[in-house]
């Protein structure tokens, strides 16, 4: 099975390769699908300084060519924030930038590679799009419709295999898709990213729960999203960010207006760096509180 990385970046080896105007940058960072670009005049490796990266791929931009950054989405956001908003955002650039490792990712490197507030803070700036990428389906799809996404995109992909093995309808203008659907509509859970297949996972235990993915957080269909939540009695947000850093406020400024807020339940990463280091990501779950277990106990407490 590939890598959630590879099938994404596999797409876009092939659009390089066809389109003499897509440049490709980043921070010195390496993904196995696009080694084999590494020397070619269109590639280039800017090193670890992540501002000169985001102003040439600014400069590309205005010069009519397509840009795609990639890097670990902390040193993508935080270290150049100002020339996003900016140099890219601002002036409605064409620029796709791709953050790898989202959430605990990489749990053995430390808060400085804990990316649970990066998508907020891009989600805040008014010309950025957001996309979050949690299983094999959407990397394919994201992927080849990449440059369908019209102008700054900000895009974060997650690792390992996250093939969910079942046939999803992902439309990328709806924004958001159900990995489970139940006829009864008791609960609901709605996560992103990898949480996705630990809530298909606990749905499975607990009778009349549905999951859905949330993956595009600016243009979407927000009256569907809405009507669809409307329908059950209670709604988990499930966010392996914090709460002022992920998809939570974002969801909650939605439905205020529409659902008892008082149906809503939230389990998300606990505010705080963490200084704690493992090899393997459910133990870091585990430690916060937010893994599969502790989420099917938080359900069946609350329905």
């Amino acid at each position: 099975m590939k890598d959630i990385r590879d099938i994404f970046f596999s797409s876009i080896a092939k659009f390089f390769k066809k389109d003499k105007k897509l440049k490709i940058l980043t921070n010195d960072a390496d993904v196995f699908a696009l080694q084999k670009l590494r020397g070619h005049k269109r590639f280039i490796d800017v090193g670890v300084a992540e501002q000169n990266l985001i102003n040439i791929s600014a400069g590309l931009s205005k010069n009519n060519f397509k840009s795609i950054v990639y890097g670990f989405c902390t040193f993508l956001t935080f270290r150049c924030y100002e020339q996003i908003r900016f140099n890219i955002a601002s002036m409605k650039s064409n620029v796709k930038i791709v953050g790898i490792g989202p959430g605990f990712s990489f749990p053995n490197d430390g808060p400085t590679h804990h990316g649970i507030h990066d998508l907020y803070v891009m989600y805040l700036i008014p010309e950025m799009e957001i996309i979050n990428i949690g299983d094999n389906s959407l990397a394919n799809i994201v992927g080849k419709k990449l440059f369908q996404i019209k102008g700054p995109t900000y895009i974060r992909i997650d690792k390992g295999n996250l093939e969910l093995n079942k046939k999803i309808k992902y439309n990328l203008k709806k924004g958001f898709t159900y990995l489970e659907s139940q006829k009864q509509k008791k609960n609901l859970i709605i996560t992103t990213g990898y949480f996705c297949k630990q809530s298909l996972e606990v749905a499975k235990n607990i009778k009349n729960t549905s999951v859905i993915n949330f993956f595009r957080f600016k243009n979407f269909d927000k009256k569907s999203f809405i009507k669809e939540c409307l329908k059950y009695k209670k709604i988990f947000v499930y966010d392996e960010s914090t709460l002022d850093g992920g998809m939570t406020n974002i969801i909650l400024k939605l439905i205020k207006d529409h659902c008892d807020i008082k149906k809503v339940k939230i389990m998300c990463c606990p505010d705080g760096q963490l200084f704690r280091y493992s090899q393997n990501r459910e133990r870091i779950h585990k430690l916060l509180k937010i893994d599969k277990k502790s989420l099917e106990k938080f359900i069946k407490k609350y329905s």
